[in-house]
């Protein structure tokens, strides 16, 4: 790599301070600068943000239109919001400014069935401006869909593929044992659910894109998110769940083409979880399966996603793209 990559983290809640951590360990890659809208840390070095011991000589800027302006970043981590609705804005900006951007939103990783305007939208920026935007992470990003993908390029022939995640949210951060669930009660869980916007974010991109990857037509889809209530107390760093109270939640995603159940996605993540773990398993010539026993730890892995993918999408043709559109990922060391 002739030049360093310069890069501006956009947002700085959990995920965008473990990247700045991150960042600065890796040779290819200077950090130029950071944003956030939060006044607490407006103004502070970056460093005292996240927690480093030393500070890194960047003061954290609210106005992300002047800071892309003077800073000219080669490459954006944004890190500020799961769905397309929130972020659509900051992503042009980061176009216009000509910077390409490697973004967490789970949304963004297959959008095309959710918001066809928005990716439209977004892909004329890029273009015009000669970059390009992906969204990635762990799940979606890897574990439900790139995986799956990559470990059926073995096989002449698919007939159907059932991916499983278990994950124990006990040992992730809070916001995300909030947002499946843990301590609230049955009958919360049920008005979350009517709200539209409860569950795992980002599942259904993760069939869609496995879908469209192989080609397969999807006659219908079906999902289903049902409470997994806890059994006793359980305590976590963050907080206490009850006996008879929601330790998480059970999400699971059938796809049929011709007819057929062609596809499935089960995710159950909860706290307590016990035998956590990924698996894989394809129905094909010749059958494949594939088990990662205690799980990919989604926190560190989504860091990495993104941080890995950093030299790819700097190198990649200009508009919106997927992470299947992207060279084979691998550690950018």
């Amino acid at each position: 790599m002739s030049e360093r990559i310069r890069v501006l983290q956009f947002g700085l809640g959990p995920i965008g301070q473990a990247c700045v951590r991150t960042l600065v360990e890796k040779a290819g890659v200077e950090l130029i600068g950071a944003v956030d809208i939060d006044p607490a840390k407006v103004g502070k070095d970056v460093g005292d943000v996240v927690g480093l011991k030393n500070q890194l000589g960047i003061i954290v800027r609210g106005d992300a239109a002047q800071t892309l302006s003077v800073l000219k970043p080669h490459v954006v981590v944004h890190t500020t919001s799961s769905f397309l609705k929130g972020v659509e804005e900051q992503l042009l900006m980061c176009l216009r400014a000509g910077a390409f951007v490697v973004s967490s939103t789970e949304e963004l990783f297959y959008p095309y069935e959710r918001d066809s305007g928005f990716c439209e939208r977004v892909d004329v920026v890029a273009h015009e401006h000669g970059v390009a935007v992906v969204g990635t992470g762990v799940n979606p990003g890897f574990a439900m869909d790139v995986l799956p993908l990559c470990l059926s390029s073995m096989c002449v022939s698919v007939k159907k593929i059932r991916i499983t995640r278990v994950v124990d949210t006990g040992k992730r951060r809070l916001p995300l044992q909030k947002k499946v669930g843990a301590g609230i009660s049955r009958a919360e869980f049920r008005e979350r659910l009517a709200q539209g916007t409860f569950g795992h974010i980002g599942l259904r991109e993760s069939a869609l894109a496995v879908m469209g990857t192989l080609g397969w037509k999807l006659d219908e889809m079906t999902e289903t998110i049902k409470p997994v209530m806890a059994t006793k107390k359980i305590k976590t760093k963050f907080l206490m769940v009850k006996a008879g109270s929601v330790a998480g939640l059970h999400q699971k995603i059938r796809c049929t083409s011709g007819r057929k159940e062609v596809l499935t996605l089960e995710l159950k993540m909860h706290v307590g979880v016990k035998g956590a773990y990924d698996g894989v398993e394809i129905d094909g010539d010749p059958p494949l399966s594939i088990r990662i026993d205690g799980g990919i730890f989604g926190d560190t892995a989504t860091i990495a996603a993104l941080v890995n993918a950093i030299p790819k999408i700097k190198n990649a043709k200009p508009g919106l793209r997927t992470m299947m559109e992207l060279p084979v990922p691998y550690a950018f060391l």
